[in-house]
């Protein structure tokens, strides 16, 4: 009776992959939104700067 009332190991091992993998994809997409908000600036201030450089444009 008490090998019928006690929870399989197979019920119990998929909620704690999933709470492992939730945290594992917060943090990817967190690292994922600072990465872009560090680099989409700096992409654009470097495109910025070679449109206007002053030997593209002839200044020199």
């Amino acid at each position: 009776m008490d090998a019928i009332s006690q929870s399989p190991m197979e019920a119990v091992l998929p909620k704690h992959i999933l709470d492992i993998w939730a945290i594992v994809l917060i943090i990817l997409a967190t690292i994922v939104i600072m990465t872009s908000l560090l680099l989409c600036p700096a992409t654009a201030v470097i495109l910025y700067r070679m449109r206007t450089h002053p030997v593209l444009n002839g200044a020199v």
